[in-house]
């Protein structure tokens, strides 16, 4: 057996120790940015991109709950906290008798404790009808047990109720926590009996909690951009082409992000429906690009192909010309994928910057699994 592994290993482990050059994955298309973004910048160092389409007729990404007065009974692995188990399937309960959960998969991992599964594990059996567990394929476990596994909607029990000690500095705990936050694909819930202020700082439950209660608004539009000028250029817009259109779009009642950022590119203007969006390149002589620019451009828009999305360009001269005529198609377009006009929320007033906690540099991103 090689040095530093045992029975409890994994097979990324056994695979780093016989190949240690490793490629990393930058990429990532199965969970809502939200969900996604906690592990990227913890673990990854905002190195995975999430590519993934969706539309603004979606679950909230994420949820916290906050459960109160709950007893932790037990200590090492066999803690288990009642309350939150109890909080945890009255959920799982709800989702079932909710049409919007329905043909999603339910995943339930404890955070700490072999002793929370079990408590999870027989309350679900005891409360839930055995065909439910199958139709929604529902599992409880703990984050090794979802490694290479995943679900639509995954409910987290923090179990602890106090915190004595900062978990995070292990590399086995940094897994843990890594596997456990990104196996949802569109929803990912917190149940919590203790609050951001009583745990460490330095701690990835502290890390994780932060973040899940002011995550980054990802589909948001500032009502303030409808009063913009035709004709004078206006912050955040690169082109009064790519502001007309805009306009242009609000006035039929389309939602639209300008400057809508994606990896390290931004996409000109982007249209919100409820089940997609659709990106549109605003082509105007007034910001030239260089040969390399422009081969960078459309490498970045086939890789985002892949990931279903669309772009539609529209071109100054032609816009100039007969904006009436250039625009046809694309309402044509908006129609045909089923994008409507619509509103979304405006970002929040203020908005607290959270950063990930510093970990020590071992191989902080080593899960090849995300």
């Amino acid at each position: 057996m090689y040095d530093g592994l045992d029975p409890t290993s994994s097979l990324y482990d056994l695979l780093s120790a016989r190949f240690p050059s490793v490629v990393r994955l930058s990429e990532h298309f199965r969970s809502m940015p939200e969900i996604i973004g906690w592990s990227s910048a913890q673990f990854y160092h905002e190195r995975l991109i999430p590519l993934r389409q969706f539309g603004a007729d979606r679950l909230d990404p994420l949820k916290v709950v906050h459960i109160p007065d709950a007893i932790e009974q037990g200590r090492g692995t066999s803690m288990k906290n009642r309350a939150e188990a109890d909080a945890i399937i009255d959920q799982v309960q709800k989702m079932i008798e909710d049409p919007a959960y329905q043909d999603r998969s339910i995943g339930v991992i404890a955070l700490q404790g072999s002793g929370q599964v079990n408590l999870l594990e027989r309350t679900l059996y005891e409360r839930i009808d055995p065909a439910d567990i199958k139709r929604f394929d529902i599992r409880v476990g703990q984050p090794p047990d979802f490694q290479g596994d995943q679900r639509h909607v995954i409910l987290l029990s923090m179990v602890t109720v106090k915190a004595p000690r900062a978990l995070g500095s292990g590399r086995k705990e940094k897994q843990r926590f890594n596997v456990a936050a990104s196996r949802a694909r569109d929803q990912m819930w917190l149940f919590t009996s203790v609050t951001a202020a009583g745990l460490n700082p330095s701690d990835l439950r502290h890390s994780l909690l932060t973040y899940m209660t002011n995550p980054p608004p990802t589909l948001t539009m500032d009502p303030a951009l409808d009063g913009v000028s035709r004709d004078q250029l206006q912050q955040p817009f690169e082109s009064l082409l790519e502001q007309q259109v805009f306009l242009d779009l609000r006035q039929r009642g389309y939602a639209v992000i300008p400057q809508y950022q994606v990896d390290a590119r931004r996409i000109d203007l982007v249209v919100v429906g409820d089940q997609g969006r659709l990106a549109i390149e605003c082509e105007t002589p007034a910001l030239p690009v260089t040969a390399e620019q422009l081969e960078h451009d459309l490498q970045r828009e086939r890789e985002l192909r892949r990931a279903d999305w669309e772009f539609f360009r529209i071109r100054d001269s032609e816009y100039l010309f007969d904006s009436r005529a250039t625009l046809e198609p694309l309402w044509r377009r908006l129609h045909e994928r089923g994008i409507e006009p619509r509103s979304l929320a405006p970002p929040p007033r203020t908005q607290t910057h959270w950063t990930p906690i510093l970990l020590p540099d071992d191989n902080p991103d080593d899960d090849g699994d995300s």
